[in-house]
Order: structure tokens, then C-alpha cells, then sequence
């Protein structure tokens, strides 16, 4: 009970510590937004690759063969 007590004592006294310098900064002027010329922007970029040659997956298919064994096939798919 007491360790609580002291760890939400700690706690609070770190959180206005941290508060304290922060309160004396400069309040910030009138002007909060920033004016038109200054926003740059977005640039969207596309960027191709070019891949030679096909693109290929292996494509694996487990059935049940005769006598109950695991089958398993391989197949290349190319696109």
C-alpha cells in the first residue's frame, strides 16, 4: 500500500516538474497560421519498375493420395 502510494506521489511530482519550464515560455503571437506562401506543396512521386522476364510462384497443393498419404504438388504459375 505504501509502495502505491509513493509510486503515484512520484508520478504526479515528475508530471509538474515537467509542466513547471513549460509554462514559462513565450506566449505565441497573434498569428498562429502560417501564411500561404510558406506551405509548400505535396509531390507525388511514381516510380516504375521494369521487371524483365516472367514472375513466377510456386503453388503448393496437399491432398490425400491412396492409402491415406499426403500428396503434395508443385506447381509453377508464371505471369
Amino acid at each position: 500500500m505504501r509502495a502505491t502510494v509513493l509510486g503515484i506521489a512520484a508520478v504526479l511530482g515528475a508530471t509538474l516538474a515537467a509542466a513547471g519550464p513549460a509554462a514559462a515560455l513565450p506566449v505565441a503571437g497573434s498569428r498562429i497560421v502560417a501564411p500561404d506562401a510558406s506551405i509548400e506543396q505535396a509531390q507525388y512521386v511514381t516510380r516504375r519498375v521494369v521487371r524483365r522476364g516472367p514472375r513466377c510462384t510456386t503453388v503448393v497443393t496437399k491432398r490425400r493420395g491412396p492409402f491415406g498419404r499426403v500428396v503434395v504438388n508443385r506447381t509453377r504459375r508464371c505471369f
